[in-house]
Parts: structure tokens; C-alpha cells; sequence
């Protein structure tokens, strides 16, 4: 089964992000932070939260261990001062081929081989960075499990040469 959904336009969006090199499991902790320095400069975003891949400007399977890898959050309006180990930037819209993977974000190394080989199939090439946006998290206080994540992967893309 392929976790292709749609073709789309995404709008650009106005976010305030971190960067580092994470691992699958670190990207939580990243969000964290994030949340954390978000709170203290009193910052209203709204959901859902993304990140981004960096390096490459194309599609891959995530290295388990480390990625160049930006988590963000949607502002509602630009902060006041700067917030020390933020950046707010300007998140392009572009057109991308949007993939649904469900479950824990440590598997979604098997979704990104479905993305590539859905690529190739339809005959497309990645334009830009992939994004990963964060629907559905798991709520362990309400029953919920990593088995109901739910992220969308969305890959700019232009029609392959």
C-alpha cells in the first residue's frame, strides 16, 4: 500500500525553528526546546509543528542517528525580541506530492523507501527540502500510543527530466 495522498500547493508560512543534527529519537526532545523557548517568550503559534530535512535539497531515508534537521512552529504574529537559540524564518510555499505515515517516527524510514519509489514511478524529482508535519501526536495520559502518530511528509517536486 502506498502512503501517497495528493498533489498540492502549500502556502508559505511565517515559523520560528531550531537546527541541529538529531536522530529520529531526538527530534522530540528538539520540540521540546523549541516549546520550552516559545513559552518563555510568550510566542503564539499555531499547529500542527513541521520539520524540515536540511543538506542535500532532495529526498532520502533519514539516518537513524544523525540528520540536519529544523523543527518549527507556525507563528501568529513575529516576536517581539529575539529569542536566543531561535530563528525565525519564512517557509516558502511550493507545489509537493503529500505521503501519510502512521505509527511510531523511529519506522518512518520505511515510509521515505515507499516516497522514493512512488517518485520515480510517476516520474518526478524532489525541488526542494522535505517537510514532515506533525497531525497527530500521542497522548499517553488519554490511552493514546506512538502507534497513532500521525505525519505528513511533503516533497516539492517538479516533473523528473
Amino acid at each position: 500500500m502506498t502512503p501517497f495522498h495528493e498533489i498540492k500547493q502549500v502556502p508559505g508560512i511565517r515559523a520560528i525553528g531550531m537546527r541541529g543534527d538529531m536522530s529520529l529519537w531526538g527530534v522530540d526532545t528538539a520540540f521540546t526546546r523549541l516549546y520550552e523557548k516559545a513559552m518563555e517568550g510568550r510566542l503564539m503559534f499555531r499547529q500542527p509543528a513541521l520539520g524540515i530535512r536540511r543538506g542535500g535539497g532532495g529526498v532520502r531515508v533519514p539516518d537513524a542517528f544523525h540528520s540536519d534537521y529544523e523543527v518549527f512552529f507556525p507563528l501568529n504574529a513575529d516576536p517581539e525580541e529575539q529569542i536566543p537559540g531561535t530563528e525565525v524564518v519564512e517557509i516558502p510555499g511550493a507545489r509537493v506530492a503529500s505521503f501519510f505515515h502512521r505509527g511510531p517516527y523511529e519506522w518512518i524510514q520505511c515510509t521515505y523507501e515507499k516516497v522514493l519509489e512512488w517518485l520515480r514511478e510517476n516520474s518526478y524529482e524532489a525541488a526542494g527540502e522535505t517537510r514532515e508535519l506533525f497531525l497527530v501526536a500521542p497522548e499517553p495520559h488519554a490511552g493514546g500510543s506512538q502507534d497513532d502518530m500521525l505525519t505528513e511528509i511533503q516533497v516539492p517536486i517538479r516533473e523528473a527530466a
